[in-house]
């Protein structure tokens, strides 16, 4: 433990003292500002209401349907625009009332209990009553072949069925699910109208048929392009914690996307952009120098960066390749050559902010001999080119890229350079979203990479159908078993520590560097960030 603690605190300092705006996670309310260090800070104190902030992303979102919410882009845009019936505060790092102004749960995790806020309306003045609630968890657990809307990922795992009794609905399962308190916090939970959760897969996810109760409304768009999202007037049901307890404090937000890292710092640093999500470890020093803020914000219940080695691929079926793969990596000079100090070598699978995370960085430490070592015994040797065959083929791998995290093209053109020259192994880098949906059931990828902001290591890695492994070990599986029928949070972090250690020790995993989301602000932004690395527009505002 004590080792844990000092690379967790090396990691924040080094963070702090080189200029990266490390946002703490353990502050206050509104302990989301920077910490002091080289690099320009925001604006402090009061808030100052009005204004226009302009935000730029790095991809589109194609659908606004909760259930087709997965990505950091997705939530920068759409989570203001909605509430939940949970909140979890990522600075207190606890669960909070937001609809629900109270829950309680039976020691089983099977009896999940809701009592619901009165005076909430939604954007078309609709009440938001116990009655849709009930109807929007209904949807999730079960979905609606009917209008082609899928289940909820986590929200319908036991769902059994949902009773409303007076202001209080009771969600009931037929297993047990540990995380489901949690899982009402996500982005793809919302509390949406009537008139949105009737509509088909297509025309909800329409964002003029949006129906929310955030303090954000869906003003206009062009599609692929920009959004607008106005203030809604009358907003005074914030989650418990927040500061704000009102109406936003802006009047309005522009999101535009801008996928080329590059552009995004150009309108940064001539202010056509208020903040820039995305901004590129070879831009972090400039747009300092410029006197705008680099803030960095790392996930409290989310992973680090990390690679899924496909269990039944001809290449990653063999542990000796994966083990092979996982050590032929030097992580410091990843971080020190090819990124930044923002994104450090990483303890786990588990974010470094993850209060579930145990260092085992030992066990995947860069040692070239032993995957040469591990190579040779299973069968791969090297040719006149060096590069190593077995049977005829050579050792020729493919790794998918992702908009959603702009270190992973630097990183992984180091580990495929790195490969070749120390291992003998040739990877493809394909930058190519198309490539990359595919590769999500496509066995013959034998390498995907993923980062998450709320982490189920059981389901993402034990779970039937998890797109990381493309299947399981009966280890995993179990552990799977045991994470969901955990009591409480103690009992929770016990799997995961057991879970850490097995995808580490059965080399199921290649974790290479801390996530982090990176933003470049004006230095007349305030802005802090939630749990799930979105920037709190809700309680931002601009200095005049």
């Amino acid at each position: 433990m004590t080792d844990l603690f000092d690379r967790r605190g090396f990691l924040s300092l080094s963070a702090a003292v080189l200029g990266s705006g490390l946002l703490a996670a353990c502050g206050g309310p509104r302990g989301g500002t920077p910490q002091s260090g080289a690099g320009p800070t925001g604006p402090s104190g009061d808030p100052v209401r009005g204004g226009t902030l302009t935000f730029s992303d790095t991809e589109a979102v194609t659908s606004w349907q909760a259930q087709k919410l997965g990505t950091y882009s997705a939530g920068n845009l759409t989570f203001h625009t909605n509430v939940f019936l949970l909140y979890f505060d990522p600075y207190k790092k606890q669960l909070q009332p937001w609809v629900a102004e109270s829950w309680t749960k039976n020691d089983e995790n099977t009896r999940f209990s809701f009592k619901i806020r009165k005076g909430i309306t939604f954007s078309d003045g609709t009440q938001l009553t116990p009655e849709i609630v009930a109807q929007n968890y209904e949807l999730y657990g079960r979905g609606n072949e009917k209008l082609r809307i899928p289940v909820h990922q986590q929200i319908s795992r036991g769902y059994d069925h949902v009773e409303v009794d007076g202001d209080t609905v009771t969600v009931v399962l037929s297993k047990p699910n540990q995380q489901f308190l949690i899982d009402t916090t996500r982005l793809n939970s919302p509390i949406l109208g009537a008139k949105t959760i009737g509509l088909e897969l297509e025309d909800a996810g329409r964002p003029e048929n949006h129906v929310g109760a955030g303090p954000f409304v869906f003003k206009s768009q062009v599609p692929n392009q920009s959004a607008v999202l106005v203030r809604r007037p009358g907003y005074r049901w914030a989650p418990a914690g927040s500061p704000n307890q009102g109406e936003a404090y802006l009047d309005e937000i522009v999101w535009k996307v801008l996928p080329e890292s590059g552009l995004r710092t150009g309108a940064l640093t001539s202010r056509q952009v208020d903040v820039a999500r995305g901004i590129q470890p070879s831009d972090e020093a400039a747009i300092q120098a410029a006197g705008f803020q680099l803030l960095l914000y790392r996930p409290p219940l989310g992973t680090s960066n990390y690679a899924g080695l496909r269990v039944d691929n001809e290449f990653t079926k063999d542990p000796l390749v994966r083990q092979a793969l996982v050590l032929g990596i030097d992580r410091d000079g990843l971080s020190r050559d090819a990124l930044t100090p923002s994104y450090p070598p990483p303890i786990s699978i588990l974010n470094v902010n993850n209060a579930n995370a145990i260092d085992l960085a030992g066990e995947f430490a860069y040692n070239p001999d032993k995957a040469r070592d591990l190579l040779e015994q299973a069968g791969w040797r090297q040719g006149p080119d060096s590069i190593r065959t077995k049977d005829g083929k050579q050792l020729h791998l493919t790794v998918p890229q992702s908009a959603q995290q702009v270190a992973l093209g630097p990183a992984w053109e180091y580990i495929a350079q790195q490969w070749r020259k120390e291992l003998g192994i040739v990877l493809d880098v394909r930058n190519d979203p198309s490539f990359a949906a595919a590769a999500n059931n496509d066995v013959t990828v034998p390498i995907v990479v993923s980062r998450t902001s709320i982490i189920s290591l059981g389901q993402s890695f034990g779970g039937e159908g998890n797109t990381a492994l493309l299947g399981s070990s009966p280890e995993l599986t179990a552990l799977y078993a045991r994470e969901l029928e955990a009591r409480d949070d103690a009992e929770f972090k016990a799997v995961q520590i057991e879970q850490q250690k097995a995808l580490i020790k059965g080399s199921y995993v290649i974790a290479y560097f801390e996530e982090a989301q990176t933003f470049g602000a004006s230095p007349d932004v305030h802005v802090t960030f939630q749990t799930q690395t979105y920037p709190d527009f809700y309680n931002a505002w601009k200095a005049r």
